[in-house]
């Protein structure tokens, strides 16, 4: 009684029932519209093969073990990842991606050269550190040994450019010696206090051994200034005559003295290193010019770089580097550090760079056969769903490759690339696989009631169902659970095979009543309405046969078809009933 009058209910009011299904349909298209923000896609296991994602999963799979959590990962693979193309490409991915405004959800990119960065970035730091340190040693070193015997000899010029033109030999010394009392307060303020004895020593070395070279009884002014110039002499007493295989006693006296000294190793080593590298005078010149002058800066600079780089056992690579590092000057700020850093990422590679990772870092982000390299994509928590950046991403994974002028294979996997993918997927699957079921049902419908217009009423009817259906997703999908996707997939199908089958059994039902004008009187084409019935259930589940592609043919998930049933339980009878009474008005011409 109450179906019979529920029916007689619909098919009497039957405009307003139309109405009532326009209006939830109307209700149902904001919420139709953001349906997909509660789909859950994340069933790997029906992703296709050939997906980009499960083609970067499987290479991910065999040579990394990483768990790859909610963060997008790009897939580059070459021959050796470590040249010069993988890193222009990944640092031309790095910018690109930090300046795509459409992705302002993402929260970090992670590469192996952001690791070397930060590597590098410390190494210059260090170095900047031991380099100047070297300089300042060398500096006090160089002061000590050249400096003390060139403040007496300016002061020993001094005096003699002041003096008659003929000088006798006592004369002479006691010039020098004036000379040396003069140049101990100089060199006394200029040494610090815990080389003062030190400097004392020296100076008093030098001054007797500098007396020692004058052997003459008598001298001129021209003879002691320019034919034998006091510069090149203080040369001989520092470090011998180049022209003399035996030297004199007052002869090369620093390398002997300095090494006497009572310093520690390293100090001690120092200063013997830049006894034999630097000199006071150039011979053959009027001054020191490409001739390691003590007090010449591109030569404490050569110096200072060599001397770290032999602590370091740097390669010829790294000791360039080292050189740039020094260039950086004495006074430097962190930005000075990280633009260095930046210029040596660019311009060297992973094999050349002037120090390395662990090798359990380097394993998270290349394979072992150095085949392949990973980069990590971290999103901000509660931003847009990174499901939707992966289109950005894979353009601008082409836009690196173009700006970069490679070619690299790259992928982009990942569990928002994943979902993204099988939302792709699953649109495509819908969009192959309902115009093939209408097609059928419509003709199927059509040949049972040899009509070109009646199949489309069940096709209205279930289309306003389905809206209303959608909607009705949305809302379980936002205030109860998360929906699977496959149920926007079956959904429909499920809908306009059962849909169909209730509108042809109401609407041949309602066309034997008429006909024989009694409900006991059976209907004619029984086996026929059966039959088409029949063809119209299996129509919808033949389309997903001929056009789905992998996951549609699987067996529903228990989640799954509970949703679906849920969804469609009232769906299929109320569009057979709008049916049944839309062609008791449109096809069923009213008896008297």
């Amino acid at each position: 009684m109450l179906f019979t009058g529920l029916a007689r209910a619909i098919i009497r009011h039957n405009k307003a029932v139309f109405a009532i299904w326009l209006a939830a349909l109307a209700l149902s298209i904001p919420a139709i519209l953001q349906v997909q923000s509660v789909i859950v896609y994340n069933e790997t296991a029906f992703n296709p093969k050939n997906s980009e994602s499960s083609m970067a999963l499987d290479l991910v799979g065999k040579e990394f073990s990483i768990d790859q959590g909610t963060s997008a990962i790009v897939v580059i693979t070459s021959n050796d990842v470590r040249g010069n193309d993988v890193r222009d490409f990944t640092l031309a991915l790095n910018r690109t991606l930090r300046n795509d405004g459409k992705l302002s959800n993402i929260n970090n990119i992670t590469s192996i050269y952001d690791i070397y960065y930060q590597l590098l970035v410390s190494y210059t730091s260090v170095v900047h550190l031991q380099l100047y340190q070297t300089k300042n040693a060398t500096t006090l070193t160089t002061n000590i040994e050249f400096g003390i015997p060139s403040a007496y000899v300016n002061e020993w010029v001094s005096l003699i450019s002041s003096a008659p033109s003929n000088i006798t030999q006592a004369q002479l010394a006691a010039y020098s010696l004036q000379a040396y009392n003069d140049s101990w307060p100089i060199v006394s303020a200029q040494t610090p206090s815990g080389y003062q004895t030190v400097a004392f020593d020296y100076l008093k070395l030098f001054y007797q051994s500098w007396n020692q070279t004058f052997t003459a009884q008598n001298y001129t002014q021209s003879e002691l200034l320019s034919s034998s110039p006091p510069f090149a002499r203080a040369q001989n007493v520092t470090k011998g005559s180049p022209l003399l295989t035996t030297q004199p006693s007052y002869y090369n006296i620093t390398i002997p003295f300095v090494q006497s000294l009572p310093l520690d190793s390293q100090t001690l080593s120092l200063f013997v290193s830049a006894a034999r590298f630097f000199n006071i005078y150039s011979s053959g010149s009027g001054s020191c010019s490409n001739n390691n002058c003590w007090d010449d800066p591109p030569a404490i600079r050569t110096f200072s770089i060599d001397a770290v780089a032999q602590a370091t056992m740097a390669d010829p690579i790294q000791h360039t580097i080292i050189g740039y590092v020094y260039d950086l000057g004495a006074l430097v700020t962190d930005s000075d550090f990280a633009g260095l850093a930046q210029q040596v990422l660019r311009n060297y590679n992973i094999a050349t760079y002037p120090v390395q990772t662990s090798g359990d870092v380097y394993s998270q982000f290349v394979s072992a056969q150095n085949n392949t390299m990973l980069v990590i994509i971290d999103f901000k928590s509660g931003g847009p769903d990174p499901m939707n950046s992966i289109p950005a991403i894979r353009q601008d994974v082409g836009i690196a490759n173009t700006a970069s002028n490679e070619n690299l294979t790259v992928y982009v996997t990942g569990e928002p690339a994943f979902n993204y993918d099988i939302q792709t997927q699953t649109v495509t699957d819908i969009e192959r696989i309902d115009p093939v079921t209408v097609t059928l049902i419509l003709v199927i419908v059509g040949i049972f009631f040899t009509s070109i217009v009646a199949p489309l009423i069940p096709i209205i009817a279930i289309g306003l169902s389905i809206g209303i259906a959608f909607g009705l997703v949305f809302a379980v999908g936002s205030v109860i659970t998360r929906v699977h996707y496959l149920v926007l997939t079956l959904l429909p199908v499920s809908m306009l095979g059962a849909g169909s089958d209730y509108c042809i059994f109401l609407v041949s039902s309602r066309h034997a009543r008429h006909i024989c004008g009694s409900p006991r009187r059976s209907d004619p084409r029984p086996g026929r309405s059966l039959a088409v019935r029949r063809s119209d259930l299996l129509a919808p589940w033949a389309g997903i046969v001929e056009e789905g592609e992998g996951e549609e043919r699987q067996l529903l998930r228990p989640s799954g078809a509970v949703h679906r049933k849920a969804l469609e339980a009232g769906s299929p009878s109320g569009a057979g009933h709008l049916a049944a009474g839309c062609q008791h008005r449109l096809f069923i011409p009213d008896q008297p």
